[in-house]
Parts: structure tokens; C-alpha cells; sequence
């Protein structure tokens, strides 16, 4: 047990110019007596976690473990410092992200517990932990990942939030265990150690948009996957666990109505405002975003909103009119943010310099132009991220709703114009026709594009659009709108967060039949109930305009072609084997979608240098 406290080391930063920014976490379990160097690892370590946390960093070593925090703090922001310790002096965690239900969860806690509780939302999750074992993680409410010791059982237990928004990952021999919020920290602490790439991940990637499974670009590396819980203790590889909390689709019994939803969302607003520092907004102009900002503003206020515009031409773009007209009506002032595409080196330093893996779409860069304002305003940024999977907004599910009788969901995604869709059905005739002559046949074996069993892939056949919405969001999105958001807003300062990826309010909103779930000729008709009884009542009529509508990505590579195909058949992704040399030969034939994929891997490929 760990009666006495924990050897910790608490520094506060001094360089002003540092970012401030989310947690990162990290640790290595010694499992057997090794001549392993782990305090020369965790010298590594700790510093390649940094960018993550510079509100203050925290250390706790002893004859198995040592474990790692750099922390921006956001809830108790003085108290909380990390790692911290259970009240019996048992336990040991470190974590990144918040459990926004913690003072809701605290009054659960035993009566001796309770008495001694320290400030803090994962402190809360801590002594819950103590009291009842993994159970314990299924009422933690909001984006985290944790890391929690047990000296006396010799036990080490991660756990992610069930959505994933959080990362965490890990590298497993039969000597030690090592894990961290970023794959490059992983291999920061390994670097006498060698690693191998993936190269059937990597196929995945450039194929999906996305790398499948626990899969990582490193065959040694496995990524944590969302909602597991893995217990690692003494001896080799098998001697690791995992486990699965429930799946969002069987958090309910029975079906929502409208009141309910309504509940839900209004839990949900507040649960993504729970802060001790600012809150600021994202604001394009559009329901969701809309929906957050009155939602903020109703609460304690918003630091600032902030709109992101198109810089080309002489006129405001739509988005930027829209969100000056409801700003207006909101009765807030307008933070605008003019953007154009970076150059091609500076869109290379973007992705090395706040990236951790490869970027499978450009929306990274309009997201740095976000965070990098926001970080000057507010250490949490809100957005609308969501909303449309949530409530059905997408034009895509009204069309799949009215083709889906006589239609399978699979004919009808090969139809589909959302191009997601089509990668995950056309997976096979990729590797066909690009994979590598000596990687094809394994990638057949290994490649799962829609990764199935996912929270409701069981209604399929039942309810179709229920199968999009959630396909959609627990892996389809999950790639770049979470781990490509989460490590971008890190390295520019702010923790980013949205209402919409809330637990009870998806399984609230999934729980209705497809026919209350989407109104046709009123898209996100539940949603729009929050503006009932104000001006922005009847505001939203107009037709959605994406961000990248307002720029052609394939003008910028066609602009930028000789430096811009350059760095992919110059660079070291043609000496994978991932690939076909043909595809080399013809880049001019792949549409921009799959370019800036091929573009974005070498980059990472040129930088990763194995």
C-alpha cells in the first residue's frame, strides 16, 4: 500500500511564451526484473509530453512503476495536481481530459471517502475507482483517458471514454510496459528500441482515411481503444486484459421523447461548460454552433466567439454573413478570423508541428486558424462538432431513409455521395488496385473497413439511417475529428470540446424511431427546439454551407504541383511497398482527396525518419 505519499515532483512553468495547453500523460510498469534503463526512458519521456500541459508537471517512481503528467489545468485549477492519490493512500493515477459529471458522481462516494476528498474531477473518478473497481468508469461522463496504479496488487489499469476523444496508447513487451497520450512519446521513451511501421496501417490509412482497430502506423504500438479497460500486471504479454465498457446503444431501456431530449441537451450544454478557467466558442453561423453559443451565453457567458472566414475574395464569405447577423441577434461581439490556405511549407510545419500521425483530411488547417486565435481568449474551446450525426442533419440520411426499402445499406453506400462511405465499401477494389504486390494479400485478411460490432451496427437492417448516424459516429469520424482536433487544439493552447458528444443525449436521441428522429423539410428538427421562443426561432432556413466550400483544395495542389507531387514520389513512402509503383507513376489520375492523403503519410513518414 502506499500509505506514506508518493514521491512527486511539481513545477510550474516560467516561459510566458510556452503554450498552455491539455494534459498528457505517460508511464512505464517494469513487469519483470529487467536491465531495462527506465529512468533514461522516462528522461525521454516526460519532456516529448510537455507540449500537452505547461499549466504545471507532476512525477510519481517506484521500485515498478513511474508515471507522468504535464497538466493544463481547467478544473481546480490550484488544487488538482497530478498524479494524484486515493484518501487511503492506495491508489495512483495520472489522466487527461475531464469527467464533467463529477459533482453529480461525489455524493455516491462513502461516507470516510467523501469526508477526505480533494478538489477535482478525476479525483472524484479516483475514489470511485477505489471504492468500486472498474465499475466504477461506467458513470464517467466526458472525454478521458486515465492511468491508475495499484502497488500492492502490482496492477496497472488504463481506460478511455467510450466516444475515444481522448488517446492514449501503448507499447507491450514481456519486460515492460509503456504508455502515453501520443504514439511519438511512446517512441520518444524507445528510442534505443526498434520499431517496425505497419505497413498493412498504413495501407488502411491512405485506403479509409483512417487506421482501423487498436492498429497504429507502428506494429509494436497499440492504441487503447475507445471505451476499453486494460489491467496489466506481472509477466509476459498474456498476462494483459481487456475489457469493454458498456456500449452507449445499451445505456437505456427505453425510448426518449421529446421532453427527455430536450433534458438531455440542456445536460449536455452545461456538463461542456464545466470550467474553472474561460470558455470560448467556435461560431460559424450555423444551428450547432448557434445552439452552443446561446447555450453558453444563457450560462456564465463566453470569453469570446469566434468565427473562422474565407479570405479570397473582396466579399465576406456566406458563413462569415451568417454568423454577423446572428452575432447581432445574440447580442455578442464577433471575434472574425481571416484564413487562406497556408503555403506548402507551412502547411508541412502545421502537420509536423502539431500533429502526432498523419491527417487524413485538410480540415486541420482551418481548425490551426481556430485554435490559434482561441488560445489568446480561453483555455476550453466549444464547438457544434457532431450535431449533424446526432440529430440527422446530413442530407445523406433523409436520401438513405427514403432509398433503404428494397436497398441494402451496403448498395445504397456505394451509391452514396459521401465519400467516406464510398472508401469503406470500395475498401477491397483499393487494394486491388493500389496495395503493394507483396502487401495486398494480408491487407485483404486484416483490412475490417467498417470494424464492426459498433454501438447499434445490430440495426442495420431494422433502421438503416440509425446504422449511418452511428457509423458515422463512433468510427468514421473518429480519426481526424478527434485525434487530429485533440492533438491540433493541444499544440496551439486550448482543450477542445462539444456538447454533442455526450453519452446520454446520444443514447437519448438514438433511442427514438427513425420517423421522430428526422421531420423532413425540418433537419434537426429536435435540436431546433432550443430556440423556441427566441429570434433565432425560424433563423435557420437557409441551405448549410461547408467550411470547404469555400476553397478548392485541388487548385492548391495543381498550383503548388511540382513541390507538391515532389514530396511524395521523392520522399519515403515509395520504399514502403505500400503502394503499387504505378500509383507513383499516375498521381495526376487520384482525385485531391486521396493526393492529400499520400501527401500527408510521407510527410509524417519524412519526419517519423525509422
Amino acid at each position: 500500500m502506499l500509505h506514506e505519499p508518493p514521491r512527486t515532483e511539481l513545477k510550474s512553468s516560467t516561459d510566458e511564451e510556452e503554450v498552455i495547453t491539455m494534459c498528457g500523460i505517460g508511464g512505464i510498469l517494469l513487469k519483470r526484473r529487467t536491465s531495462a534503463d527506465r529512468d533514461g526512458m522516462m528522461r525521454r519521456l516526460a519532456p516529448s509530453l510537455a507540449h500537452r500541459g505547461r499549466s504545471e508537471e507532476g512525477s510519481y517512481t517506484d521500485e515498478r512503476v513511474a508515471l507522468h503528467c504535464s497538466r493544463h489545468a481547467v478544473i481546480a485549477v490550484d488544487e488538482a495536481r497530478q498524479p494524484l492519490v486515493d484518501s487511503r493512500g492506495e491508489l495512483v493515477m495520472v489522466g487527461n481530459g475531464e469527467v464533467l459529471n463529477h459533482r453529480q458522481l461525489a455524493p455516491r462516494l462513502p461516507s470516510d471517502r467523501l469526508s477526505r476528498l480533494r478538489p477535482g474531477d478525476l479525483q472524484v473518478a479516483l475514489e470511485l475507482y477505489a471504492d468500486r473497481g472498474a465499475a466504477a468508469f461506467e458513470d464517467l461522463r466526458g472525454p478521458f483517458a486515465l492511468a491508475v496504479w495499484n502497488s500492492s496488487g502490482g496492477e496497472l489499469t488504463l481506460v478511455r471514454d467510450r466516444l475515444g476523444e481522448r488517446p492514449l496508447y501503448y507499447y507491450d513487451s514481456p519486460n515492460l510496459f509503456v504508455f502515453a497520450s501520443e504514439i511519438r512519446c511512446i517512441t520518444a521513451a524507445l528510442a534505443t528500441h526498434r520499431l517496425h511501421l505497419d505497413e498493412s496501417s498504413l495501407l488502411t490509412f491512405l485506403g479509409l482515411g483512417r487506421i482501423t482497430d487498436d492498429r497504429t502506423p507502428y506494429r509494436e504500438i497499440r492504441a487503447v481503444t475507445a471505451g476499453a479497460v486494460l489491467r496489466i500486471g506481472d509477466g509476459d504479454p498474456g498476462s494483459r486484459r481487456i475489457a469493454s465498457l458498456t456500449p452507449v446503444s445499451q445505456l437505456r431501456t427505453a425510448p426518449a421523447d421529446e421532453a427527455e431530449v430536450d433534458h438531455l441537451l440542456d445536460q449536455a450544454q452545461r456538463r461542456a461548460l464545466v470550467a474553472d478557467r474561460p470558455v470560448a466558442v467556435g461560431f460559424s453561423g450555423g444551428i450547432d454552433s448557434s445552439a452552443v453559443l446561446k447555450a453558453a451565453l444563457d450560462a456564465s457567458g463566453a470569453a469570446a466567439a469566434i468565427t473562422v472566414y474565407s479570405d479570397r475574395g473582396p466579399e465576406p464569405d456566406e458563413n462569415l454573413r451568417r454568423a454577423r447577423m446572428l452575432a447581432r441577434v445574440l447580442g455578442v461581439e464577433l471575434l472574425e478570423v481571416p484564413f487562406r490556405i497556408p503555403s506548402l511549407d507551412d502547411t508541412v510545419h502545421l502537420l509536423n508541428s502539431t500533429l502526432d500521425g498523419p491527417a487524413a483530411e485538410p480540415l486541420v488547417l482551418h481548425n490551426d486558424a481556430l485554435h490559434s486565435v482561441a488560445r489568446d481568449h480561453s483555455a476550453v474551446l466549444l464547438g457544434g462538432h457532431g450535431a449533424d450525426e446526432v440529430f440527422g442533419g446530413y442530407a445523406r440520411y433523409t436520401a438513405l431513409r427514403s432509398a433503404a426499402e428494397g436497398t441494402t445499406t451496403q448498395e445504397w453506400m456505394t451509391a452514396s455521395l459521401w465519400e467516406r462511405w464510398n472508401r469503406a465499401v470500395n475498401w477491397q477494389n483499393f487494394v486491388s488496385e493500389h496495395a503493394g504486390p507483396e502487401l495486398a494479400p494480408h491487407a485483404e485478411i486484416h483490412g475490417a473497413p467498417l470494424e464492426r460490432p459498433f454501438a447499434y451496427s445490430d440495426f442495420e437492417d431494422s433502421d438503416p439511417v440509425l446504422f449511418g448516424q452511428a457509423l458515422d459516429l463512433f468510427r468514421l469520424m473518429t480519426y481526424d475529428n478527434f485525434r487530429a482536433t485533440d492533438e491540433n487544439g493541444i499544440a496551439r493552447g486550448v482543450e477542445v470540446r462539444s456538447p454533442f458528444f455526450d453519452l446520454d443525449l446520444i443514447a437519448g436521441v438514438f433511442s427514438l424511431p427513425v420517423d421522430r428522429r428526422l421531420r423532413p423539410g425540418s433537419p434537426k428538427h429536435l435540436l431546433r427546439r432550443v430556440f423556441r421562443g427566441t429570434a433565432l426561432k425560424g433563423a435557420f432556413t437557409e441551405r448549410k454551407v461547408g467550411f470547404d466550400d469555400h476553397f478548392s483544395y485541388a487548385d492548391w495542389m495543381t498550383d503548388n504541383w511540382p513541390a507538391f507531387s515532389g514530396a511524395i514520389t521523392d520522399g519515403p513512402l515509395p520504399g514502403t511497398g505500400v503502394l503499387r509503383n504505378s500509383v507513383f507513376d499516375d498521381l495526376e489520375k487520384l482525385d485531391w482527396r486521396q493526393l492529400w492523403r499520400l501527401f500527408s503519410l510521407s510527410t509524417w513518414l519524412d519526419r517519423a525518419a525509422l
